[in-house]
């Protein structure tokens, strides 16, 4: 296992679960001055109001499987069929200097904790399919069928819930974004830590 010489939090959740708007919040606030968040790599296009090396860094299909080959990724997974990838040369380089953040699906997540075992995983729990959809339709960037496959793979991505060392319920961005920030900055054990998300709840967002 690599050593760590700071904190390494990995942020998941549903597709307009909210965890992207949450990050963004966290690093308006002045405690997250140590902290630096890790960029992945993608294959994808561009969207609008994408930019280079701070949304993602984006890379040609052809290029992304030649650094699979060499063997650059801490993990990588094919979403949606574009390719996503965590450089390990930028963690390395970044924890040696700040705590760090990765935002992932839970694929990663669990990649990353195989690998360093100290990494806290934080899932967003949306409170329900229905506000998924919701977000995703108001994002207006998927066609209809994309969007259903983006909540068919929710359901799945929310089935792993419970192997989360952290569970934030998103029904309230301001009160999500507290807790966020409780658990980054305070470094909350997962034991003291009271998560609103329920059992029960998590078992009616997969049935």
């Amino acid at each position: 296992m690599p050593e760590i010489l700071h904190k390494l939090f990995v942020i998941s959740s549903p597709s307009g679960g909210g965890k992207t708007s949450l990050i963004k919040e966290v690093f308006k606030d002045s405690r997250s001055a140590d902290f630096d968040i890790a960029i992945s790599d993608t294959s994808r296009k561009k969207r609008e109001g994408d930019k280079e090396g701070l949304d993602y860094n984006f890379v040609s299909k052809q290029e992304f499987v030649t650094r699979i080959q060499k063997e650059e990724y801490l993990e990588h997974a094919k979403v949606f069929d574009n390719l996503y990838g965590t450089s390990k040369k930028e963690v390395s380089s970044k924890l040696q200097k700040s705590n760090l953040i990765l935002e992932l699906d839970w694929q990663g997540a669990f990649a990353i904790k195989e690998i360093y075992d100290q990494a806290k995983l934080i899932f967003i729990v949306p409170p329900s399919i229905k506000d998924l959809e919701e977000r995703l339709e108001k994002r207006n960037l998927d066609s209809r069928t994309v969007i259903l496959n983006r909540l068919k793979e929710s359901k799945l991505e929310i089935e792993k819930a419970d192997n989360f060392d952290y569970l934030i319920l998103n029904d309230n961005f301001d009160e999500a974004l507290l807790e966020l920030k409780t658990i980054l900055f305070s470094e909350v054990s997962s034991i003291n830590f009271k998560s609103r998300v329920s059992k029960n709840h998590v078992k009616r967002l997969v049935e």
